[in-house]
């Protein structure tokens, strides 16, 4: 069906949404067309069914990802993030990278050095994040290319914060 999340949901197309909201809306839509509902029902019913839960569940996945639905918005608006061929990055955002690795990378593995790098790269995401929302917001007639590039550092700053917890794990 490949509708858009955010008309299935009855929510405004912007970065910005309540997550509780998001998810109260996909308890009732799952519970409409869940589809054991149209178990009795037409072939052409419980094609329907499947096919909408599928759709509820794919874009509640996706809305309710920050990165996610940012790229989505996105999508929607004709861009895309080209993040597997465009690794152009800002110079100063791959001098902090560099210093991260660095810094891990010499803690080996100690907790307080580590622990620091997690709530320095947290604080980041957070501060990306409003800057994403202000991008997504402002650049709607100006192609998105702040948006755009948030989009690929915050791609960068979760993988960093996935390794960041395994490292934690390890040192507990």
């Amino acid at each position: 069906m490949a509708r858009n999340y955010f008309e299935l949901f009855g929510l405004p197309v912007r970065f910005d949404i309540d997550r509780e909201d998001l998810a109260r809306r996909h308890r009732e839509l799952i519970r409409t067309w869940h589809p054991d509902r149209f178990a009795q029902g037409s072939s052409q019913e419980r094609r329907l069914a499947v096919e909408m839960s599928a759709d509820l569940n794919d874009g509640v996945k996706v809305l309710r990802d920050p990165i996610d639905r940012a790229r989505y918005v996105l999508k929607l608006n004709g861009v895309s993030t080209d993040e597997e061929t465009d690794t152009v990055m800002d110079a100063a955002f791959l001098q902090d990278q560099m210093t991260w690795r660095e810094r891990l990378e010499e803690s080996q593995g100690d907790a307080v050095v580590v622990d620091g790098l997690v709530a320095e790269v947290a604080t980041l995401r957070t501060h990306k994040e409003a800057a994403l929302s202000r991008a997504l917001a402002q650049e709607a007639g100006s192609g998105f290319a702040g948006a755009r590039q948030l989009v690929r550092e915050l791609q960068f700053l979760r993988r960093f914060a996935d390794e960041l917890d395994d490292v934690q794990a390890g040192v507990s």
